[in-house]
């Protein structure tokens, strides 16, 4: 009944019976909320990267944290976005030749959104990680002025009297 090698309206038709067979029925209207879930949840995720930096620049790390744990539920969520497309990606194929041409220009207006907004993120991510580590550094350098300003006036307050300073006394 399908049409592996026809071309043309013939092998729409056994691309989109193929589609129905390993989809479901209405897999047109569930590419379609997948791949509008995914944008908005890279919208969602390119909008805390921003604030991270912020956070970073700032030096805030209990909002830094707090915005982490939301960027990992973001992340999740992305993930399981991503389990619901691998059975689109599988038949793509299929898919380009099943879809209409209007609606495989958004679908893939879309897509290519959803991989710019990665690699901001990713290149974000990035430029916040050596941020982090220019900072972790920038700290440990101050924690060790600290330390040798301790020892220091250490050095410098002579010995340290032993026994007890407050003695309760009856007078």
């Amino acid at each position: 009944m399908t049409n592996q090698q026809g071309s043309g309206a013939g092998s729409r038709i056994g691309d989109a019976d193929r589609l129905v067979a390993t989809l479901g029925e209405r897999w047109h209207e569930s590419l379609d909320a997948i791949v509008g879930a995914q944008l908005e949840q890279y919208g969602s995720l390119d909008a805390l990267s921003e604030r991270q930096r912020a956070y970073i620049e700032a030096g805030d790390t209990d909002r830094l944290m707090g915005l982490l744990g939301e960027r990992t539920a973001m992340i999740e969520s992305i993930a399981e976005s991503a389990r619901k497309f691998t059975p689109y990606v599988e038949v793509w194929s299929e898919v380009e030749s099943a879809l209409p041409e209007a609606a495989l220009r958004d679908v893939q207006r879309r897509l290519d959104a959803i991989s710019a907004l990665a690699e901001s993120i990713a290149n974000r991510d990035a430029a916040d990680s050596a941020l982090i580590e220019k900072n972790k550094d920038a700290i440990a350098d101050k924690l060790s002025g600290v330390n040798k300003s301790k020892q220091a006036a250490r050095a410098y307050a002579g010995p340290r009297k032993s026994g007890a300073r407050y003695q309760d006394r009856e007078a």
